[in-house]
């Protein structure tokens, strides 16, 4: 299954310079937890984003693949 994994990037400290949310899309055979999806983030971001705004959703009826063709890169739990 594909789940995708919102999370917001750590603000640069300049509050006129926020960003905005961020996505990633994930491959598991069952729900990743926050803390799979956390260690993933951090090998993505290096570390660039805030845990508690981590949202995991599952991807229904699309398959790795179909995401690939849309020019998704999806990364594997």
């Amino acid at each position: 299954m594909v789940y995708v994994i919102k999370f917001r990037p750590k603000a640069d400290g300049d509050s006129s310079n926020r960003k905005g949310a961020r996505t990633v899309f994930a491959e598991s055979a069952a729900k990743p937890s926050r803390e799979k999806a956390a260690e993933l983030l951090n090998s993505v971001t290096g570390g660039d984003f805030l845990e508690e705004t981590i949202e995991i959703r599952e991807l229904r009826d699309f398959d790795p693949i179909e995401v690939k063709g849309q020019g998704g890169t999806v990364f594997s739990l």
